[in-house]
């Protein structure tokens, strides 16, 4: 995952903090696929595409409420 964010594919950060292009999902995560080069956009991920574990915060809130 640090790969994919030094090479500026996943944005790892608070959502509060992007400011340079819009948000295309509303999950409460610090992970984010970026696309698009001008005006990027950016979605939340619950899980991680490589392991499969959960990595929202959202996802983590809904599991603590049950």
């Amino acid at each position: 995952m640090s790969e994919m964010s030094d090479r500026e594919f996943v944005r790892i950060g608070p959502i509060h903090s992007i400011s340079n292009g819009r948000i295309v999902t509303e999950i409460d995560t610090e992970f984010h696929l970026r696309f698009g080069e001008d005006r990027p956009s950016y979605a939340g991920m619950h899980y991680c595409p490589w392991c499969g574990k959960s990595i929202s915060r959202d996802l983590w809130n809904r599991e603590k409420k049950k």
